[in-house]
């Protein structure tokens, strides 16, 4: 119904079938409004109740940074930043220049002024302790001095028990130790 028709030309009955046309149009869209407002209630789509990726959440409000002022705190490589330095270093480097940098006039020990103290760490320096090995079979004076006296069965258990001796302290014996400082 695009427009109102003119109600005079309209008999008593055309009014009421229109009447009752409106009353049922009104009472679908008051459903309609009232379906929609009750969606309106309902807490929105958020990543947290829905499917929704984190990145479309919204993001809550920051508060103002602060301005600063004056300069910023010490960091590393600044005032008041860093490490401490050591109580009580084991050697002590003073650097002082004989002539000044600019003008190449000599500096007497009233010119220099402390400028600023580091520390600096050396770590020793670490060298491998290389072992060396020495076979040193061990056959009695007595023995060595007359071969021809002692039994052939003494002469192989003597040569075979200086050979296993020998083996058993190359395999046990570890060629490699943990390198220590010097």
């Amino acid at each position: 119904m695009p427009e109102l028709p003119d109600l005079n030309h309209l008999s008593h009955a055309e009014k009421d079938a229109l009447i009752r046309a409106l009353w049922a149009q009104v009472q679908s869209l008051t459903a309609r409004v009232a379906a929609l407002e009750a969606r309106l209630g309902e807490p929105g789509k958020t990543p947290d109740n829905s499917s929704l990726p984190p990145s479309r959440g919204q993001k809550p409000n920051k508060p103002e940074k602060v301005k600063r002022v004056g300069p910023r705190p010490g960091s590393l490589g600044r005032k008041g930043g860093g490490r401490p330095l050591a109580c009580d270093p084991d050697e002590t480097v003073t650097a002082k220049p004989v002539a000044c940098a600019h003008c190449q006039a000599g500096l007497t020990d009233a010119d220099h002024v402390l400028h600023g103290r580091y520390d600096k760490i050396d770590l020793p320096v670490v060298r491998p302790v290389v072992p060396a090995s020495n076979a040193m079979p061990g056959i009695a004076r007595a023995a060595a001095a007359s071969p021809w006296q002692r039994s052939p069965q003494a002469s192989k258990t003597a040569r075979r028990s200086a050979s296993i001796s020998w083996r058993w302290r190359s395999t046990c014996a570890s060629p490699t130790r943990s390198a220590t400082a010097v």
